[in-house]
């Protein structure tokens, strides 16, 4: 293999089309939030193991409720990030924290003693807190319960993390008890969020991926889960649910690799060979390192800087992934975040090249006088197993893209006579379709016809037409290089110019 090389390098010596949007593709999310903020009321039921379209954070917060604590409630940093930060939207919620699950809640309630204030009580640090789970009692020595909707209302104040019980008659000047149970988002294991399914319509965590499409009508395309991704085993199951999804769909996957190993920093030396040690290598997936740290204070995964980063390159292109997310802005990154024992540490593009894009291991890198997003390799990608194809992640997420709108647009032809002219125009239709892409830059050759083998010929007898795609993806600018050589042809110009001026 050649000499690695990614960026612009320097070295001495002694106009188009646009292709029309008809489906939209899903950035889906899976992690945890506090619903347990939500007031379900009866016969309700909370956002868990189900798709829910979030296209700004005051959705984000009706549907999720609110936290700045993403180590407990996950899906907030995509939600953060996409909507506060870049602006950019939709994206497909996940949410597997169920506040009725045994394990996902502590066993001991929480007892708070508090006096109305003008007809109110409030209860502060509260975010935990399951608000449907809430009794309000007189402290008599005979307590009397008080009845929610008849006595009084509750709400949780997302500004102040508090719980707001508000006096529907008269609450009173006394002191009052108030008992409500508490979430336990650390009861969220690995298995909640990997999920399971009866294949009969019953799917959780990753699983429910399978009910975007049905559930949205957008088609679930991209797939993380920041926080979670770090973890092989769940990262082995995104990479498996991406594939084929309800038959028909195939999603690229957006992982981080983890910072530390049981306790064990990882460090630059020592990613590469954790990476293909733990399965961070399908072809269907991109894998980041290490974390950031952001200008706000924040530590930040950089699957969710890049993935925001990509979905605004997709607004601009006509939901066309032709653009990697590899050098784009990110203002954002302060320093790398490699966990506090390595806190500080400074890497240049040179070490980023080397150490992570050469093994396949995306990342960010300050280049061209500012922070931006820096690899574009598949994970599949490694000095060993380089090709045309996992060089760059757009190459697959293009095939994918091909793939998935043939799907979407064409279930209407289905059951339906096929004659020769229907053929000739389903081939012309997506010649059509190939040549705009061609035209766009996204590919640099497309072709369709009707599979014309022995094998295609017998299915057509029992109604299977096969349609072929050709394509080329347009190739990445991985590295620019300018050779400069010293050469003495220059003297000749010199001395000539001068004795012409003495003359």
């Amino acid at each position: 293999m050649s000499e690695y090389k990614h960026g612009a390098y320097g070295d001495s010596q002694a106009a188009g089309f646009r292709v029309p949007v008809e489906t939209q593709s899903a950035v889906v999310v899976v992690g945890t939030a506090p619903v347990q903020q939500i007031e379900i009321g009866q016969g309700g039921s909370y956002c868990v193991n189900r798709p829910v379209p979030v296209y700004n954070m005051a959705d984000m917060r009706k549907a999720f409720g609110y936290s700045e604590d993403w180590t407990k409630y996950t899906l907030f940093e995509a939600a953060h990030h996409f909507f506060e930060t870049k602006g950019v939207g939709p994206l497909i919620m996940i949410n597997v924290l169920d506040p009725t699950k045994a394990a996902h809640k502590n066993t001991t309630a929480t007892t708070a003693t508090k006096t109305p204030v003008n007809n109110i009580i409030e209860v502060t640090g509260a975010e935990d807190a399951i608000l449907d789970s809430l009794v309000l009692k007189t402290t008599d020595s005979t307590p009397v319960t008080k009845t929610k909707g008849t006595d009084y209302t509750v709400a949780y104040n997302q500004a102040k993390r508090t719980i707001v019980i508000t006096g529907i008659t008269n609450l009173g000047t006394d002191a009052m008890t108030v008992e409500y149970n508490t979430v336990k988002p650390s009861g969220v294991t690995d298995e909640d969020v990997i999920g399971t399914t009866d294949n009969l319509g019953t799917n959780k965590g990753l699983y429910a991926v399978r009910d975007v499409y049905m559930l949205t009508g957008m088609i679930p395309a991209y797939l993380m889960a920041p926080g979670w991704s770090e973890v092989p085993s769940v990262n082995a199951a995104m990479c498996h649910t991406a594939k084929k999804v309800g038959g028909h769909w195939d999603m690229w996957v957006f992982a981080d690799l983890p910072i530390d190993n049981g306790g064990t920093p990882l460090t630059m030396d020592t990613i590469a060979a954790y990476k293909a040690a733990n399965g961070y290598t399908q072809e269907n997936e991109t894998v980041y390192f290490p974390m950031a740290d952001g200008t706000d204070g924040k530590k930040y995964h950089l699957s969710v800087l890049a993935a925001a980063n990509f979905l605004e390159l997709l607004s601009e292109n006509d939901d066309v992934p032709y653009h990697s997310a590899s050098n784009t802005d990110a203002p954002l990154i302060a320093n790398y975040w490699l966990g506090a024992a390595q806190a500080g540490k400074v890497f240049d593009d040179q070490i980023i090249n080397e150490k992570l894009n050469k093994y396949g291991i995306c990342s960010a890198a300050f280049v061209g006088g500012r922070w931006a997003i820096w690899g574009a390799h598949a994970a599949d990608y490694d000095p060993t197993n380089a090709d045309s194809v996992n060089a760059a992640e757009t190459n697959r997420m293009m095939l994918y893209y091909i793939s998935n709108d043939f799907q979407a647009r064409r279930p209407r032809d289905v059951d339906r006579p096929m004659t020769r002219n229907d053929i000739a125009s389903i081939a012309a239709e997506e010649q059509s379709r190939l040549d705009a892409l061609l035209a766009m830059g996204a590919l640099i050759y497309g072709s369709v016809a009707l599979s014309a083998d022995a094998d295609a010929k017998s299915d057509i007898l029992s109604g299977d037409y096969l349609f072929e795609f050709r394509v080329t993806t347009t190739p990445l600018a991985k590295s620019l290089t300018a050779v400069v050589t010293w050469v003495d042809e220059g003297y000749s110009t010199y001395f000539a110019q001068g004795e012409s001026e003495t003359e």
